[in-house]
């Protein structure tokens, strides 16, 4: 049955109005690109391209020093406190715990192989320290990124429930990361560009284009210290052996990033596991 005159000329006038739309707010890309982008192609996920962990932010020598001198120099005399007194002489007052903060920051290139813009969505994280160690330190964190109209103070990039999940055995999902020391790691957000302030606002990766995004983590002052004692201690038997001391944090790497496809859902690239070493300043800790 052929449809009545005025149906066909009100539909022809949704669809112009539609296309009218589309054209004036060019930036918009109906939900149906995403199921059908030029070319018959499906949506991809996008590719992620882990170029490294450098570190970001650690104590200073002196603070170093400060900390720990009184934990590895003996009492003089056998006086209880005298190393205290000692060390506040010489390296001055020891530092908060805040002020041990160990941060570093992860370097990302994703690409999308889409011809429509994808926003990030979700970063999974996990960070496991002395990975070869019996006493090895696991830490995971998931980040929830916000669209770019919520306003910054309300956008602390807290997951919900269902964030950073997977079904796929082949992609890392929170659940992963069960045996997770709780404050070990925590995120301070990301920063397009070397100089910005970190935020938790979702970057847009332009359409068949690629962006370079990092990300700023920091371990947690009072989860981490522990790491840091027997970083000392290390350090201690490494003086008495005549050798040079380090302070080196060897770490695994890994994680997944979650791109928001619309009313597909999200789609995800994971990343590593990588491994390599933090060294963090040592020269003047100890005295030779």
């Amino acid at each position: 049955m052929a449809a009545h005159p005025l149906f066909r000329r009100s539909k022809l006038l949704v669809c112009a109005a539609y296309f009218f739309a589309a054209a004036v707010l060019g930036s918009c890309v109906p939900m149906g690109d995403l199921l059908n982008q030029p070319g018959g192609m499906n949506f991809l996920p996008p590719v992620v391209e882990f170029r490294g962990a450098v570190l970001a932010g650690a104590p200073s020598q002196a603070q170093l020093a400060a900390h720990f001198c009184p934990q590895v120099v003996p009492d003089p005399f056998g006086v209880s406190g005298g190393a205290a007194v000692l060390c506040r002489g010489f390296f001055g007052r020891a530092p908060t715990p805040a002020e041990m903060t160990v941060a570093f920051d992860l370097q990302f290139k994703v690409r999308n192989p889409n011809q429509v813009p994808v926003p990030l969505a979700e970063i999974l994280t996990g960070v496991t320290v002395f990975p070869g160690a019996t006493n090895q330190n696991l830490g995971a964190v998931c980040i929830k990124l916000c669209p770019p109209e919520q306003p910054s103070p309300s956008c602390a990039g807290q997951p919900d429930a269902t964030s950073c999940q997977s079904s796929s055995r082949d992609i890392r999902s929170i659940n992963d990361f069960a045996n997770a020391a709780t404050n070990l790691l925590i995120t301070s957000g990301l920063a397009l560009a070397a100089g910005q302030q970190p935020t938790f606002t979702a970057p847009r990766v332009s359409a068949a284009a690629e962006m370079d995004v990092t990300v700023r983590f920091a371990f947690g002052a009072e989860a981490m210290l522990p790491v840091l004692r027997q970083l000392a201690a290390q350090s201690m038997n490494e003086l008495k052996a005549g050798r040079t001391i380090t302070f080196n944090i060897p770490y695994r790497l890994e994680g997944t990033i979650w791109a928001d496809a619309g009313s597909l859902g999200r789609v995800a690239a994971g990343y590593g596991p990588v491994t390599g070493t933090w060294q963090l300043p040592t020269e003047g800790i100890l005295p030779h």
